[in-house]
């Protein structure tokens, strides 16, 4: 288990990659987010997209899923204070394999009376060309072993 103290700043991890299909997409979009454009190819075809795309939703929660499973499982971490700055660079087309390359931007050491330090992390998800296609900021709430 890695606790704050052990994590440095300017620690880059990549994550990855974890595929996502067309049957997974339309399972998230069925129950979440029922966009024509994310649900039906006649009308994707029409659409800005030219085809069917995986929804951001679907693409913040599969990022946030990966970093779980290959990061933060194996800290100390007790939750998370934020996120901001969320953006979609470019669709997701489908099938797709996304990665997340973890940046530690910022470490705020444990305030008096508490037992954890935020980790301020820049998350960018990346598509199967590499290419950039989310990215946002998360404050983790990590334990400190101090």
């Amino acid at each position: 288990m890695r606790y704050f103290d052990e994590i440095r700043l300017g620690e880059v991890l990549t994550l990855g990659p974890r595929q996502i299909t067309v049957e997974d997409s339309l399972r998230f979009c069925n129950e979440f987010d029922r966009l024509p454009f994310h649900l039906d190819r006649a009308h994707a075809k029409q659409s800005i997209y030219g085809q069917l795309i995986a929804s951001g939703l679907h693409t913040l929660s599969l990022t946030a899923s990966i970093v779980v499973d290959g990061f933060l499982v194996h800290t100390s971490m007790t939750g998370a204070s934020g996120m901001e700055s969320v953006r979609w660079h470019r669709p997701v087309t489908l099938p797709n394999q996304l990665s997340v390359r973890v940046t530690v931007v910022e470490k705020s050491p444990p305030k008096v009376g508490k037992s954890y330090g935020v980790l301020k992390c820049k998350l960018e998800t990346l598509g199967q060309d590499d290419n950039l296609v989310m990215s946002a900021t998360v404050d983790y709430l990590l334990g400190s072993k101090a």
